[in-house]
């Protein structure tokens, strides 16, 4: 290229290359104080979804989890590839949401506290996967943001009206997520009676009671139930215990039930008296983790395997890859 002409491109070239540095990151939106959400389902058993109410919760979430998508994301990308840009942004993102108290003003709907308590548990996994890129500043905001939304969370569940069933066990997600990632012993206590009260919801066939009940989405419940507790157990690991061994691996029957379900939903058929959603996708990410604990499943979960890589903003983001690297046994 003639000099005079580099000369010439060069600011535009500058130009340019500043613009798109600027744009990989791009400013966090502001945190959202108050979660509008409404309930969906049209039946008693919560199993038929009414399309109308599910478009106006999805509109009023999205603003949450398209924030969630975005952090989770980077984080992965951090964790994956090294990317430290990526994980720098990400913690952008949570620090400004952190400043801005996001989530802590008015959540009256019940719908509303299940997306506060799904969202606390992605961006504390998530924040795991970053806490070490953190500034001082970012960690000090951080780390008084997760507790608050964590107490709220568990203040829900005091309240005897609410039923203690898998949205109980998320909320023991995203506690044990919040201890870990910011080393308050607290919400691992708490989230440990969580996680041993749905081990004695467990019955000898492997099924959850409250889940049963849920006529065509019984198997999808199930299975729904079980992710977050697959979820704890690997967090306990960072925490130097392991989880999957109490109550005499109790845990290994539900995870059998809902693969055998899987495989074939006639149980699940009988009980109910009604035709099964099979799950499918990335809330299957815990499989990733379990196959890797109890080898005599591998052959019940393999044909699951060709669903991956699974992705789970809520569950931890890439799962696949965080089994892969087995992030939850570093020391």
């Amino acid at each position: 290229m003639p000099r005079r002409l580099f000369q010439l491109m060069l600011p535009l070239c500058l130009c340019l290359c500043s613009g798109s540095a600027l744009a990989a990151c791009p400013d966090a939106p502001a945190g959202l104080r108050d979660i509008e959400a409404n309930g969906y389902y049209s039946d008693a058993h919560y199993s038929i979804v009414d399309p109308v109410l599910k478009a106006k919760n999805e509109a009023a979430v999205k603003p949450f989890s398209d924030y969630l998508a975005n952090v989770s994301a980077n984080a992965d990308r951090y964790i994956a590839n090294g990317d430290s840009a990526a994980g720098q942004c990400a913690l952008k993102w949570l620090d400004r949401w952190a400043v801005d108290g996001a989530m802590l003003g008015k959540v009256v709907s019940s719908q509303a506290q299940y997306e506060r308590k799904w969202t606390l548990a992605g961006v504390a996994l998530a924040y795991i996967k970053l806490r070490p890129l953190a500034e001082p500043s970012q960690r000090t905001h951080i780390d008084a943001w997760l507790p608050q939304l964590a107490d709220a969370s568990l203040a829900f569940f005091d309240d005897p009206r609410h039923k203690r069933n898998n949205h109980y066990y998320w909320v023991g997600l995203a506690v044990m997520a919040t201890g870990v990632a910011t080393g308050d012993t607290r919400y691992i206590n708490a989230a440990s009676k969580i996680y041993d009260s749905a081990l004695n919801d467990i019955g000898e066939d492997g099924s959850l009671p409250q889940e049963l009940n849920r006529a065509g989405r019984a198997l999808a419940y199930h299975n729904y139930a079980l992710a977050p507790l697959v979820m704890m157990a690997e967090l306990s690991r960072l925490n130097h215990d392991d989880w999957y061994q109490r109550r005499h691996k109790r845990l290994q029957k539900l995870a059998q039930l809902v693969l055998s379900g899987i495989a074939d939903p006639a149980w699940f058929v009988e009980k109910t008296g009604a035709q099964q959603e099979i799950p499918k996708g990335g809330i299957l990410g815990w499989i990733a983790f379990y196959r890797q604990t109890a080898p005599e499943l591998t052959a019940q979960s393999q044909e699951l395997m060709v669903q991956a890589p699974f992705r789970y903003a809520q569950l931890g983001g890439n799962l696949s890859v965080l089994a892969e690297k087995h992030f939850f046994e570093q020391p």
